[in-house]
């Protein structure tokens, strides 16, 4: 059962999006966060096409499942290809009864990750990537549950197209080509904020992400910053300055 408080405010937070100029990771991964919430589930990714046509993770809400996304793209097979490929939701009840996909069904059971949907995100006849959303626990996923994904979908759909001025063919590759380089730079300073605040790498992005919103910094050039210039980010108590 979908919680209607958490999508209303999901809806508003993107219409807010919409309207200003943050990146394509930081807005798919803010979607994320919030169907996995608005649904109970355990955690979401969103993979993107590259401009050689194979499926690439740009975010996931925790580290393990940024590990089974990555486990997907190096084996480029999993309910997130599929749904690229064949455009058809991919709902699966128990990831385990699936070993057409070892190499994917190996790293969820190592990761405690049952049950997946992969979604896909087209604009019009452009095929744009994939949302999969994970239980820990094996779970029927309902017509209501897939209603819900649908509407995420259709915003990331749309933030994508609006972020490629209206979804021009070479432009919106160029688009995701940069989601995905600025996955690279983003990784590498979660991993120094984490060592420099001694927190976990999940809790480093949140801190990455709230910094870039309360200063109105992109996500990869605040990221950039970190690794290159030695930025240090305030502790989480410290006032913004």
């Amino acid at each position: 059962m979908a919680n209607s408080d958490l999508l209303l405010q999901a809806l508003r937070s993107f219409a807010g999006a919409m309207g200003g100029s943050y990146d394509i990771s930081d807005v798919c991964y803010g979607l994320g966060k919030t169907v996995m919430e608005v649904l109970g589930a355990s955690g979401a990714g969103v993979s993107v096409v590259d401009m050689q046509g194979d499926l690439k993770f740009v975010t996931g809400t925790s580290q393990r499942i940024i590990e089974i996304e990555q486990a997907q793209e190096g084996a480029q097979q999993g309910p997130c290809v599929q749904a690229f490929q064949t455009q058809k939701a991919m709902a699966i009840p128990d990831i385990a009864e699936r070993p057409d996909w070892p190499v994917y069904t190996d790293t969820a059971d190592r990761l405690g990750l049952r049950a997946v949907v992969g979604f896909p995100l087209s604009s019009g006849e452009e095929r744009l990537g994939a949302l999969n959303l994970y239980n820990s626990e094996p779970r029927e996923w309902t017509d209501d549950d897939l209603d819900v994904l649908g509407v995420f979908a259709d915003m990331a759909t749309a933030y994508l197209a609006r972020t490629s001025e209206l979804a021009e063919a070479r432009q919106l590759a160029d688009q995701l080509q940069s989601a995905l380089d600025s996955r690279v730079i983003v990784e590498q300073a979660k991993g120094i904020v984490a060592n420099q605040h001694d927190v976990s790498v999940d809790e480093a992005f949140e801190m990455l992400r709230s910094h870039s919103r309360s200063n109105r910094i992109k996500l990869s050039l605040l990221a950039d910053a970190v690794v290159n210039m030695g930025l240090r980010l305030p502790d989480r108590d410290a006032p913004e300055t």
